[in-house]
């Protein structure tokens, strides 16, 4: 027979399996040439609705520790599972980007919201840089194109826009739950 504490340990496993297991990630390159996607945690430094871990608040945002994507050939995709209080950025790292994405077109997320009335959220930043075409598109919500630099607020916060388009704009929500994300570069 198993001990009590050690039903305990599997139940706790298996729930910490599903929090890190929340999301589908598809990578997908429609570029004539190879694109290195980067998955680049930003914990709480970019979210206002999270908690740090440990500081009892009810978000606190979870770091992918999985392996970084594969450097994808043309017109080929990748499949990867995303945490699902993960809090992060996502971007082609040209050889020009910083370690998060800094200079470069990157896509963000907040998946960190936990509850039915906070959707998770993403959106498209050419804030530090515009260097890359790219789609967000997710099952059953928005989805999100942002062809040249002059894409305007609706699909992405511009280059050198502090002030986020003077509101959210360019920001999608998702009702909470698993989904799957698909990240096109070229798109």
């Amino acid at each position: 027979m198993f001990s009590a504490s050690q039903v305990l340990a599997a139940f706790t496993s298996l729930a910490l399996l599903t929090v890190v297991q929340g999301h589908t990630l598809v990578l997908k390159n429609n570029c004539n040439a190879s694109v290195k996607p980067v998955i680049a945690n930003v914990n709480c430094g970019y979210s206002p609705r999270c908690n740090t871990p440990g500081s009892g608040g009810p978000n606190p945002a979870i770091s992918y520790t999985g392996p970084q994507p594969n450097t994808l050939a043309a017109k080929t995709s990748q499949t990867m599972n995303l945490n699902s209080q993960w809090n992060g950025r996502i971007f082609n790292q040209n050889g020009a980007c910083g370690a998060k994405g800094e200079g470069c077109t990157m896509t963000e997320f907040n998946l960190d919201t936990g509850n039915q009335f906070t959707p998770q959220a993403y959106d498209i930043s050419n804030i530090q840089g515009f260097t890359q075409s790219i789609r967000i598109e997710v099952n059953g919500c928005d989805t999100v194109t942002c062809t040249n630099v002059n894409c305007g607020c609706k699909s992405a916060y511009p280059p050198g826009d502090l002030s986020g388009c003077g509101n959210d704009s360019p920001v999608r929500g998702c009702s909470a739950g698993a989904h799957t994300f698909t990240i096109t570069f070229c798109p």
